[in-house]
């Protein structure tokens, strides 16, 4: 059957965090019209709330159909989000911290508190990690088979947990890899810094990037918290703006003068009066180079400036030539 789609409204427990149209999808719509129906239930005042297929009724809306064809199928609240959430994980459509909430929200359905139902899954994950059973993962194992999840996916998810819930959900639904998750959960210090930043954009203490939300800002603060995480490993790190770039360079320089013992006093004395008269603006106008102004980023310039500040106090104190 065919119903107006001003009569339809979304599924305000839909899985998916965020749902926006395809511009591929709402092109096909266009042309082709919706070709599989809505799955939608009725609410009793005549109008029909989304069961299955938000992506297509955003890109019919989007598109500009006045109707579009449904399934009208009876459900009540529990089965219409085992039903949305299957769906959107046959297809893929969601990410790890979507389909790791998706079965924490199944399991408070079936009367389990956030707090149970986090710790439940640690349980039952670490006991099916070990190829064995107990009474939580068959409770786990009841609640995915409804909702069309392997128990075995959470074993990788299982560690997100890590991330506060105010975390988790700022980030869901935007399309962040598994492995920058599981880097910022194994962090506790980028979990503490994500908290932080998140809490202070939302009581207004500090400005967000451009115009995002708190939420959006903290998803394009997440890269550069992981990037920033990584530098203790063994390899270069990249400048990120044309300061880094030209103090990278002037570092790499001392250093090779040093290896070779050939750091003048001369050039010494000239570059710690450089660096008296200019490394604050140095470190200003990278600030503002920044992606986004974090403290933590700013870490690897000051500890470049202080190695050649060092080096430059050796040669002129006559521990080199």
């Amino acid at each position: 059957m065919r119903i107006p789609i001003d009569l339809i409204v979304p599924n305000p427990n839909n899985p998916r965090a965020i749902v926006k149209p395809d511009p591929a999808l709402v092109a096909s719509v266009r042309s082709h019209g919706i070709i599989e129906p809505l799955v939608v239930r009725p609410l009793g005042d005549g109008r029909y709330e989304i069961v299955a297929g938000e992506r297509r009724y955003r890109a019919a809306l989007e598109a500009g159909l006045t109707e579009v064809p449904v399934v009208v199928r009876e459900a009540d609240d529990q089965e219409a989000f085992a039903l949305a959430m299957a769906e959107n994980t046959v297809r893929k459509d969601l990410d790890p911290l979507e389909v790791l909430e998706g079965v924490l929200e199944g399991l408070k359905r079936r009367g389990f508190s956030q707090e149970e139902a986090e710790e439940l899954v640690r349980v039952a994950t670490n006991t099916l990690r070990n190829r064995k059973k107990s009474n939580e993962t068959q409770i786990l194992e009841q609640v995915v088979a409804s909702l069309g999840v392997s128990p075995y996916t959470l074993i990788n998810y299982s560690p997100l947990l890590k991330l506060p819930w105010e975390v988790r959900a700022a980030l869901k639904g935007r399309g962040i890899p598994l492995k920058g998750l599981l880097k910022a959960a194994q962090s506790p210090e980028i979990a503490r810094k994500l908290q932080e930043r998140l809490e202070a954009w939302r009581r207004g203490e500090a400005p967000t990037i451009g115009n995002l939300s708190p939420e959006e800002s903290l998803a394009s603060l997440f890269g550069a918290l992981i990037r920033q995480g990584e530098k203790e490993k063994p390899r270069k790190l990249k400048p990120m703006t044309d300061v880094e770039r030209l103090v990278w360079g002037l570092d790499e320089l001392v250093r090779r003068m040093e290896a070779r013992g050939t750091l003048p006093k001369r050039f010494a004395e000239l570059l710690l009066a450089a660096l008296d008269e200019g490394e604050e603006w140095l470190l200003e106008q990278n600030s503002r180079e920044l992606p986004v102004p974090d403290e933590g980023l700013m870490r690897p310039l000051r500890e470049n400036l202080a190695r050649i500040r060092e080096a430059a106090r050796r040669a002129v104190e006559g521990e080199g030539e």
